[in-house]
């Protein structure tokens, strides 16, 4: 650990997640990674378990905001919800070993899920609890997901949640995108996403009648399928801050921001999301995007250099090793080893200087 990273984990007032471990679950036979508090960032081939490492910390960290304070939670439920899964043994790595676990940190509590046997109900859960036997309210976690929810509202928090195909993650976003504002939401944050009002200055409006989202720009009302799925996506963030729903001490998920987002727009997006960061908002993406991960490696650059204002981000590389998925990690885009967004960049470079060569345009 550098002295910049000792000094800004003394400085940490609030919990975040510090470590995960997988042991036998989904594609992971034994993996344990370690987060920092500001940006992670999660970058692989399709398959390699980005999604499901980012499930495993929310489902987790829903089930215990759910509990009650002195309770357990419903760990089974909410992991199977979560990961869209009917029964236990469908997120055990090999199907003929009869234990698997999840376990981490947040803060001071060190947690550890087992499961073993074939349905829900094999399964044993421990938390560190406090000295006085109850546990602190953990803060309720965000998903974004890759899908973009808003448009597909219409009575998915009512019956539709038994028999649409959408996970948890899902129907938990549009839960808080629908609800009214809380009364925790925190003013100062808002002013730190004015960016995004800027690039996308409508207002978005639920009907609760008609179930839809409305947004109005320059006089016109249009129903939330009609409008660009990019604009979608940046009002989505700005209301999860501008309703409460992502405040300081929050953690935020974002499964592949870069869906149907314009690339021009990706240096504000960023420049948000470091300034959620810096407001001590804990932030998690799976990402397959080069101009994310560089805009990100810029804005951390021209941060002010004093030591206590700066954010920390990690860089976090999924590769498949035979059946089993492992992880490095970097807090340099460029030291990540190996970095498949740069490898087939390189490549592409590579093939355009060959053509080039060879005479052919």
């Amino acid at each position: 650990m550098t002295e910049t990273q000792m000094e800004n984990k003394q400085n940490m007032d609030f919990p975040y997640h510090e470590r995960l471990t997988l042991d036998n679950f989904t594609g992971f036979s034994h993996q344990t990674l370690e987060f920092v508090p500001g940006i992670n960032v999660l970058v692989g081939q399709n398959g390699t378990g980005k999604t499901h490492v980012l499930k495993a910390l929310y489902a987790w960290q829903m089930a215990r905001h759910l509990a009650e304070p002195s309770r357990s939670a419903a760990y089974s439920s909410i992991l199977l919800e979560t990961y869209g899964a009917k029964s236990i043994a469908q997120l055990r790595h090999a199907f003929d070993n009869g234990v698997s676990s999840i376990a981490g940190k947040f803060g001071q509590d060190e947690w550890a899920i087992g499961f073993h046997g074939v349905d829900q109900h094999q399964l044993e859960a421990n938390d560190l609890v406090a000295d006085n036997g109850v546990r602190p309210k953990t803060p309720r976690p965000v998903f974004i997901p890759a899908i973009e929810m808003m448009a597909h509202a219409r009575n998915m928090n009512g019956i539709m949640r038994d028999y649409a195909d959408f996970d948890r993650t899902c129907f938990d976003f549009l839960a808080m995108a629908t609800a009214e504002p809380t009364v925790s939401r925190s003013e100062g944050l808002i002013k730190d996403v004015d960016l995004l009002k800027k690039l996308v200055p409508g207002d978005v409006e639920w009907d609760k009648s008609e179930q839809i989202f409305y947004f109005t720009e320059g006089g016109k009302r249009l129903p939330f399928p009609l409008v660009a799925e990019g604009v979608r996506k940046v009002q989505a963030l700005y209301r999860l801050v501008e309703y409460g729903w992502i405040k300081p001490r929050d953690v935020l998920f974002w499964d592949e921001p870069e869906v149907n987002l314009n690339p021009q727009w990706m240096d504000d997006v960023i420049e948000v999301l470091v300034n959620l960061a810096r407001n001590n908002v804990q932030i998690f993406l799976a990402t397959h995007s080069y101009v994310i991960l560089k805009q990100i490696e810029l804005a951390l650059r021209a941060q002010p250099k004093r030591r206590k204002s700066r954010v920390e981000a990690r860089y976090f590389a999924f590769r498949k090793d035979y059946d089993s998925s492992t992880v490095t990690w970097s807090d340099s885009f460029s030291d990540l080893d190996p970095n498949p967004i740069l490898d087939q960049y390189d490549k592409m470079l590579a093939e355009d200087w060959r053509l080039a060569r060879s005479g052919k345009v």
